[in-house]
């Protein structure tokens, strides 16, 4: 069962398509449009044997990334955000209900809790955001790659002991140059992500 923080799942997204023009501020007055992040492909088991308990701490984040607004790059040195266009809330708090999601897809934890201070769970996932990021290395014109990247830490509660520890990497080449398609890349590349969260903490609770 998700404890609390499970709403933020259920705003809607504009469909309006945004311009892809990147800048480091919004300047039109008008509302962003706001897009949803729907992570492709959440693994489920069958039949699975539920147990054991799991806190989903809040992801930290860089301050450039701690925002709702969606990143870009360009080369190794620009960092922007497409320009008028927003996801339905800051990048840490949408990961942090994502990943609550994806361990209940998965079944094989009897409780998932969004608040790390939950007494009765045996365990605390902590999560870094390295990169949540549209890439455009081959041009402003080329479709961009989306790179999501988390350091993933797994403690066994009350001691906070760390049992294990990784950084997962995933990356999606965007169809178009189109943000909808765009966004449809970070889908795929943080529903791989999440996916290999799920594995990496049920593996390390087996041989704990």
């Amino acid at each position: 069962m998700i404890r609390p923080a499970l709403s933020r799942r259920r705003v809607i997204a504009a469909a309006c398509l945004a311009p892809l023009v990147g800048c480091s501020m919004l300047t039109d007055p008008t509302q962003p449009q706001m897009y949803r992040l729907d992570p492709a492909d959440l693994d489920p088991v069958a039949s699975p044997v539920r147990r054991g308990s799991l806190a989903i701490a809040m992801p930290s984040a860089p301050e450039n990334l701690d925002t709702d607004r969606i990143a870009l790059t360009r080369g190794e040195t620009r960092f922007e955000y497409f320009a008028d266009s927003t996801w339905t809330d800051r990048v840490p708090a949408l990961l942090q209900v994502l990943l609550a999601q994806a361990f209940e897809t998965d079944g094989r934890v009897a409780d998932v809790w969004t608040d790390r201070d939950a007494i009765t769970a045996g365990y605390l996932l902590q999560t870094a955001v390295r990169a949540f990021t549209a890439r455009y290395d081959n041009g402003a014109a080329a479709a961009p790659v989306v790179e999501v990247s988390l350091d993933v830490r797994l403690l066994r509660l009350p001691e906070q002991q760390t049992e294990g520890h990784t950084t997962i990497t995933e990356q999606q080449q965007a169809t178009r140059n189109d943000l909808r398609d765009v966004v449809r890349a970070f889908d795929v590349a943080t529903g791989k992500a999440l996916n290999r969260c799920v594995a990496f903490a049920l593996g390390v609770m087996r041989r704990a």
